[in-house]
């Protein structure tokens, strides 16, 4: 049963970066904004994951009282997240998903709406724009992972270290609040922009992967952490 909780934050994450890959490779100019409707029912779907996640946890952690196995479901979360985000970096993997997520929301909310999906194309001026140099990559991988690492270990890491600090768990709860606001505030303002104005000229093909390698290696990284931690 407590694999549940891992499994859902796996798939909690999962969504939220395969998001991306469906803004990036579904297009119909006649349904834009039924499209990003569909799409945001989708990213929404990731919150009903995290009242999975957080409920379970707060079960084993205050009820259970089961400092072992609190860990074990951390870490089974992030290992679940990572073996959910590896096939978005292969572009077949994530061009079908995409398309078979709309189909399958279209079905379902939109009755068989008739869309006409078009390929995800550069402008031809593209090679006129400016490009971003390797400093700016950094930033970029940077600003993902450090986004990331504060969701992540905001949300999962808080019940572990409950044990370490049973007096402290309502000023715990307030913390990882923090940590999540700087999280949202790092994605909204240097993550989310950049990536869609990528895909708004017909990129964005390279953004998207470096936003779905950074958020593994987080997963990796705080696996290494927690394991520190012990």
């Amino acid at each position: 049963m407590f694999l549940l909780a891992a499994i859902s934050y796996g798939f909690s994450i999962f969504i939220d970066v395969a998001v991306y890959h469906l803004k990036f490779h579904v297009h119909d100019i006649k349904n834009l904004r039924y499209l990003f409707s569909l799409i945001n029912v989708f990213q929404f779907s990731a919150r009903a994951f995290v009242l999975i996640f957080i409920p379970m946890m707060a079960y084993y952690t205050e009820t259970v009282k089961d400092m072992n196995l609190v860990w074990m479901i951390t870490l089974y979360s992030h290992v679940f997240v990572i073996l959910l985000l590896l096939p978005l970096l292969f572009k077949n993997f994530s061009y079908k998903f995409s398309i078979a997520v709309i189909m399958l929301l279209n079905r379902v909310l939109g009755k068989n709406r008739k869309i006409d999906l078009v390929e995800n194309l550069k402008l031809e001026n593209l090679q006129d724009l400016p490009k971003g140099g390797f400093i700016s990559k950094i930033l970029f991988s940077g600003s993902i992972f450090i986004s990331g690492f504060l969701f992540s270990v905001g949300i999962t890491f808080i019940y572990y270290l409950s044990f370490w600090y049973p007096e402290k768990s309502l000023t715990l709860v307030s913390y990882s609040q923090i940590i999540n606001m700087i999280g949202s505030i790092l994605l909204i303002l240097f993550i989310d922009p950049k990536v869609m104005s990528s895909i708004d000229i017909g990129d964005g093909q390279k953004e998207i992967k470096i936003l779905t390698r950074s958020r593994i290696f987080v997963h990796i990284f705080l696996i290494f952490l927690l394991f520190l931690i012990k």
